[in-house]
């Protein structure tokens, strides 16, 4: 067995007529990471400021007990979190100071036994939102289990039925709001996104619901997840209006060119391409100005074409992992041999793949000419997305072989 130490960046490589799984050693800083959370122990808590405001809006609603009174969504960065009472803030605001003691917090609206008229209504939703704004904004608190539970609206009061509003971003750079059950699933929600952009079922099998990690990664969430909870737990991300995204779930160009006279398809196919040439993603290099004048003149599926004829690059990258391989002989470590290394591995080469729930990590056997196989570990917290991505390839693949479509 061998270690390779360091983080690793891995990547599906798409060409026009070959598919390559490449992984590519990087230092032991990676270009991009997320700035570790704060310790949350007693002592020693910093209450540094962190991103995210909060807009409760005020209506006048019937709540799960039945009792009609003034309730408040509560948004933040764009998105609907949740829907509480009064009384519900006043109970947070206790249990942070409880948990808080040594910080002190802004003066919560105070509590009025009579009616509210609207002018006092709009004064105490105010007050709420400047509340939420402040606590929210020390980092330590508002990633604490108690404001986190109170974002999330639990479901022993709603029993998981109350409605939310979901923001999704679209690949032409436009934005969809379904509204959802709170503990709707992904395919319930992307279900709900296809329907509200009139995409039809063949369509939909190409695209997928996606989680944005940072600026330089997406991750393809799940069937079985529930976005609301990653609204809940992205409130503070750079990410502006949402974490959620559809994209292209889709590796192969020729199954492209099979929905060239879907104009739904060409369009997010073509926005796209545009966006990942700009992120890096594709390599236009010395197409770059053949392909500016192909987007000022709308030519989509022209621009798709040039990307991805004679070495346009299409990359499916992971986060920062770790990657180890088995090898004859005992375990050695290795230092700074592996930095900028690629090693590509063909997807002919792949014997079996499986991930590792308890190790946190994918793995696959190889085996190239009369070699014997060898299996690669990757550690990556994104191991199942991973293997979902291995399994889709070959699913492609598969198809490839069966029905060999001509380029068009």
């Amino acid at each position: 067995m061998q270690i390779v130490k360091g983080l690793e960046s891995c990547y599906f490589q798409r060409l026009p007529l070959v598919l390559v799984f490449t992984l590519t050693s990087l230092p032991a800083d990676p270009p991009f990471s997320l700035p570790p959370l704060q310790e949350r122990g007693e002592r020693g808590r910093g209450y540094a400021q962190a991103g995210g405001g909060s807009d409760p809006s005020g209506r006048e609603g019937t709540g799960p007990d039945g009792v009609v009174g003034a309730v408040y969504n509560v948004y933040m960065a764009g998105r609907q979190l949740c829907s509480k009472r009064y009384r519900e803030f006043a109970i947070l605001h206790q249990n942070l100071k409880r948990e808080f003691a040594n910080f002190t917090f802004p003066r919560l609206p105070g509590k009025w036994p009579f009616s509210l008229s609207e002018q006092q209504l709009d004064a105490r939703r105010r007050g709420l939102e400047e509340y939420l704004e402040k606590v929210c904004s020390i980092r330590v608190i508002g990633e604490s289990d108690i404001m986190q539970e109170f974002l999330s609206e639990s479901d022993e009061n709603y029993n998981g039925v109350s409605d939310v509003e979901l923001r999704v971003a679209l690949p032409d750079i436009t934005t969809v709001t379904v509204r959802v059950k709170k503990n709707s699933t992904t395919d319930q929600v992307y279900q709900a996104v296809a329907a509200k952009v009139g995409m039809d079922s063949t369509t939909a099998n190409y695209f997928a619901l996606f989680e944005v990690i940072n600026h330089s990664f997406v991750r393809k969430l799940a069937p079985n997840e529930f976005p609301h909870k990653l609204y809940v737990q992205n409130y503070t991300s750079a990410v502006p209006g949402t974490c959620l995204t559809i994209r292209k779930w889709l590796f192969t160009t020729e199954e492209e060119v099979l929905l060239n006279d879907n104009d739904l398809a060409v369009t997010y196919f073509f926005h796209q391409a545009v966006d990942d040439v700009k992120k890096g993603y594709i390599k236009a290099e010395e197409k770059s100005y053949q392909l500016q004048k192909l987007c000022e003149q709308r030519k989509m599926v022209m621009v798709r074409g040039v990307l991805f004829s004679d070495g346009g690059l299409r990359k499916k990258e992971a986060s920062g992992c770790k990657v180890s391989w088995r090898h004859k002989g005992p375990l050695l470590p290795t230092c700074n041999n592996y930095k900028n290394q690629v090693i590509a591995f063909e997807w002919d080469e792949m014997q079996r793949w499986d991930t590792d729930e308890e190790g946190m990590a994918f793995c696959f056997e190889y085996a190239r000419g009369e070699k014997k196989p060898r299996w690669v570990k990757i550690f990556t917290p994104y191991f199942n997305y991973m293997h979902e991505c291995f399994e889709r390839v070959f699913c492609e693949l598969k198809w490839r072989k069966e029905y060999k479509p001509t380029l068009i």
